[in-house]
């Protein structure tokens, strides 16, 4: 087949599919991988090639990439599953070990969660003992891939919720602690695609975050 624009991992819901469905909407050809037993007819619906495959395996990474050749990449893969094996880590090092041994690509985007990496000592304990296991897995392979050859940009989001896209957000070096507002992943996707193309931010890690302070805030 053709090569595609973009190929995601992690794309079956919420950001993912946000994504999605704004790069089918800027007319780019997308793919994207996803397990024997998710449901993607939504992203049948839009249109876009589906691959199954298992980010545990290496090999269906490689396989994957290998069948849509793609321009682009972006991984939004988290969590664990029944058996503790957290994708986090283990499944988005598994997509970057795939795309070091593959075709070039003009970029591959990570995104993890504020408070990864060089944020993580400034959380508090609280946060740190919820989410201190999942930020940890996401920052090693924020790690993993920085150390790569690959040409990189990590996006971090803050506090999530499912309200339409506003546009209300921004793209910072670091966290604002000032912004309390939840960003919506409708704009969390509309950065990724921003960013994506961006030389600005080439091997460069990007927070997002609301714009303004929302006073009413939805369950992440």
């Amino acid at each position: 087949m053709k090569g595609v624009d973009l190929l995601l991992f992690g794309a079956t819901r919420n950001t993912g599919l946000a994504i999605a469905r704004l790069a089918v909407g800027k007319g780019e050809a997308v793919a994207a991988m996803a397990r024997k037993e998710s449901d993607v007819s939504n992203l049948e619906m839009l249109g876009v090639t589906v691959v199954r495959g298992d980010a545990f395996e290496v090999h269906d990474c490689w396989q994957t990439l290998n069948e849509t050749r793609p321009r682009r990449v972006v991984s939004l893969m988290g969590g664990k599953n029944a058996w503790g094996r957290r994708v986090c880590d283990e499944g988005n090092i598994n997509v970057v070990r795939a795309l070091e041994g593959g075709e070039p690509v003009e970029r591959f985007l990570l995104v993890t969660s504020m408070g990864c990496g060089e944020q993580y000592e400034a959380l508090n304990d609280n946060v740190k003992k919820f989410l201190g296991e999942a930020l940890q897995a996401k920052t090693e392979a924020e790690n993993y891939l920085k150390k790569s050859g690959l040409p990189w940009t990590i996006v971090r989001p803050g506090g999530l919720n499912d309200d339409p896209a506003s546009g209300n957000f921004c793209l910072l070096d670091r966290p604002d602690r000032s912004r309390k507002g939840y960003v919506s992943r409708g704009d969390v996707a509309a950065a990724v695609l921003q960013v994506l193309d961006d030389p600005v931010w080439l091997h460069r890690a990007v927070t997002v975050q609301c714009d303004k302070e929302v006073k009413e805030i939805a369950h992440a």
